[in-house]
């Protein structure tokens, strides 16, 4: 496996730049009798300027893609978002859920593949009166749910489409990699998953060193795991981006604030998709 870690190349003059991309796909899915994948796609983005000569440029492309036969899921996102001037607020975020329902014969072996990938970065002139950050987090889960009712699994596939974190089980088995740049701070970039994934490709990169900041991780593998008897096993995968600017003046820092409240009760700029999703969107606002 190669990677290479890239800062998007941001505006010639914008004063502030900050990207989240972050990609999940699972494949060749082995030792199932019946797959049904339903997904979730959602993004969001807000701008505003404050002065005639102050601009933010926003872009948000998620896409989420299944397939039942052969089974497959993949979810990929580009998030990023520029601006210049004296003030400003610039922010897009994303987030993506996937869920999968298997049924697995007794005496087989459930197992697939996966690869991830997680690429941030912040680009400033200067701080701290400028600002950016960006973050990211992809991970899957999987669950028992032998026990559920068939004809209630359906509401349980819908609940956790609207919060992966309903489910109220201990995961069988479990990968997740977040990350988090910020040129004022708090950066990480860290991976975690159970015994019975193994990694079989890593690599990370992080250079947080001057107004200049990025990171690359990448990892791939697989899981493998014996059922003695016939089971139901739900999957539950995740992909969230969000990257941010911010050049405000002391003298008019609060009205930012609060005109960005204002705006976020507005929520522009939201979509919601259902199993698959090639979205994009660039937008500037001006007061």
């Amino acid at each position: 496996m190669v990677a290479t870690s890239v800062l998007f190349t941001s505006p010639s003059q914008a004063a502030t730049f900050a990207f989240s991309d972050g990609e999940l796909s699972l494949t060749d899915f082995n030792g199932i009798l019946s797959t049904e994948f339903n997904s979730d796609n959602n993004g969001e983005t807000k701008g505003i300027t404050l002065g005639k000569n102050d601009f933010v440029n926003l872009q948000n492309i998620p896409t989420v893609e299944t397939s039942n036969s052969p089974p497959k899921a993949f979810t990929d996102v580009v998030s990023s978002v520029s601006g210049e001037g004296r003030n400003y607020t610039g922010f897009v975020k994303s987030d993506s859920e996937i869920v999968g329902n298997f049924d697995i014969g007794a005496g087989k072996t459930f197992s697939f593949n996966f690869s991830s990938f997680l690429n941030l970065g912040t680009q400033i002139d200067a701080s701290p009166v400028e600002n950016a950050q960006a973050k990211g987090d992809i991970a899957f889960y999987l669950y028992d749910t032998s026990n559920i009712p068939e004809q209630t699994l359906p509401d349980l596939i819908t609940g956790l489409l609207d919060n992966p974190n309903s489910i109220k089980k201990t995961p069988l088995s479990f990968f997740s990699l977040a990350g988090n740049i910020n040129t004022l701070g708090n950066d990480f970039l860290i991976n975690k998953n159970s015994s019975d994934i193994t990694l079989s490709e890593s690599y990370k990169e992080v250079d947080l060193e001057g107004n200049e900041e990025k990171t690359l991780a990448e990892f791939r593998g697989y899981f493998q795991r014996y059922f003695e008897k016939q089971a139901n096993i739900t999957l539950i995968a995740t992909r969230r981006s969000q990257a941010r600017v911010t050049a405000p003046e002391p003298s008019t820092s609060l009205a930012l604030v609060l005109f960005f409240g204002l705006l976020a009760i507005a929520n522009k700029g939201r979509f919601r998709t259902k199993i698959l999703n090639n979205s994009s969107g660039i937008k500037m606002v001006k007061l």
